[in-house]
């Protein structure tokens, strides 16, 4: 807190422009000077930043997939509050996603994939044959076959 104020960043760009990997940086920076760290870009193990950071691929696996212009885009948006202690050591976190592109599970523009989530169950999960998973080629809603490797 600034002057006893709440502080706010706002990440913002074009796909493509790094928005998720600086991101990643600020939660690094706010971690370091909140004491966490003994050098920015690093990460401790067991640490609020790494539970964060740990949480991407899941959210991004949910919420991402293939366009025209990025192999890897959000198509949602997320809100990270991180909350500091009066000491100024970070206190908790949590993160909210909102606007999810849902047009998306029935229909993909041309070259471009549904979310990620889809491609990765059919591709690795363990008990596909078991849930009734088969191959991409078998679902209306999937596009692109040819590419359903698990990124």
């Amino acid at each position: 807190r600034l002057n006893n104020a709440d502080q706010s960043i706002l990440i913002t760009g074009e796909s493509g422009a790094g928005k998720t990997e600086n991101t990643k940086r600020v939660i690094q920076y706010l971690a370091f000077v909140a004491g966490e760290h003994a050098k920015v870009g690093t990460v401790a193990s067991g640490s609020l930043d790494e539970r964060l950071l740990n949480a991407n691929p899941l959210l991004e696996a949910l919420g991402n997939a293939k366009t025209t212009k990025n192999d890897n885009s959000s198509r949602f948006g997320k809100f990270i509050k991180i909350t500091f202690g009066k000491t100024g050591k970070i206190s908790g976190a949590s993160v909210v996603s909102y606007l999810l592109e849902k047009s998306r599970v029935t229909h993909q523009g041309e070259s471009e994939r549904n979310f990620h989530i889809f491609y990765q169950l059919i591709a690795a999960h363990p008990n596909k044959e078991k849930l009734g998973l088969t191959s991409t080629g078998d679902y209306k809603y999937i596009t692109d076959d040819s590419a359903s490797v698990c990124e």
